[in-house]
Order: structure tokens, then C-alpha cells, then sequence
């Protein structure tokens, strides 16, 4: 899907290339709880219905306000706890910090990709490269180190806009 930025530079979101039968996020939360012993409440399954709705990056407290509006009975205690949950469960990724700071949440389901953040709008664009990947992979290596995870986000100004 095609969306314009406000700098006039094109959104695109490119499709997944895992491959395999995907599992849909209720069977993958519904195995995780009951590999940790955890119930899969009305509550939880409420959120994690909008958060995963999201088909963008997004602040905690956008959620928590999305989850009141439509569901007052929750409380955002509640909310913080189900993102940790959500988290925890590979359903939702904590991918980087805004212009603010404020940590911003996306779905997993993508798989890997790094970020350039537009300065001038705010908006994330989203690329995947593979030559960056192998570079950073053999720089760990080189260091004697076994990676775990990385984000790689670059902060950079639209070259589109006259200055």
C-alpha cells in the first residue's frame, strides 16, 4: 500500500518473505500463555485484538487510550502489563524511540527490518538490506560476540524538501 508523507515522499510496505503456514496471533499467544501457565482472559485477548490491529508503529499510551475509548472496564495498568505479555510472546517488538524518546511498538510478523526516521515529517520508513545485515554480522563475529538482537534506526532529513 502506497500512502504520501507529508514531504511528499512514498510510504511503502513491503510484504513478509517468511515462508511456511502461518499461525495467527491467537494460536501463538493461546500456546505461549499455556507454556507459561497463563490464562487467556477477555481483557488480553481484547488488547492484543488492537494492538496487532496496527498496521504502523505506535506509542504506549496511543494504545492505552485506543483500549480505554473502546473498552473503559481496562485499566491502563492492565494495558502495560499485556504489552510486556505481547512482547514476550514474539507477537510485538519494541522497534525504537521517537523524536520525544516515547519507545514505539510494532508487529512482529514483518520479520526483521531496519528504520530510517524522516526528520522533517516523523514519519519511520522501514528497509530491509542485505549487505548492512552481513556487514553487521561479521563485524560481532570479528568482536567475538553472538548477537542476541539490534536495531539499526537512522535519523536522516528528506532530501525531497527545498530548503
Amino acid at each position: 500500500m502506497l500512502k504520501s508523507a507529508p514531504c511528499g515522499r512514498k510510504k511503502v510496505h513491503e510484504p513478509s518473505s517468511a515462508g511456511g503456514a502461518p499461525q495467527s496471533w491467537e494460536e501463538v499467544l493461546a500456546r505461549f500463555l499455556r507454556e507459561k501457565s497463563l490464562r487467556l482472559t477477555d481483557q488480553r485477548r481484547k488488547i492484543a485484538s488492537i494492538a496487532l490491529s496496527h498496521d504502523r508503529h505506535f506509542e504506549i499510551q496511543e494504545l492505552v487510550r485506543e483500549v480505554r475509548k473502546n473498552h473503559p472496564e481496562i485499566s491502563p495498568a492492565t494495558v502495560y502489563r499485556n504489552v510486556k505479555t505481547l512482547c514476550e510472546a514474539g507477537l510485538l517488538q519494541e522497534t525504537l524511540e521517537n523524536r520525544s524518546g516515547v519507545t514505539l511498538y510494532e508487529r512482529t510478523e514483518s520479520g526483521h527490518h531496519d528504520h530510517i526516521v524522516c526528520l522533517d515529517c516523523g514519519l519511520i520508513f522501514e528497509f530491509h538490506n542485505a549487505a548492512i545485515e552481513k556487514a553487521q554480522t561479521k563485524a560481532i563475529r570479528t568482536m567475538g560476540f553472538i548477537e542476541t538482537r539490534h536495531q539499526h534506526v537512522i535519523y536522516a532529513k528528506c532530501e525531497l524538501i527545498k530548503k
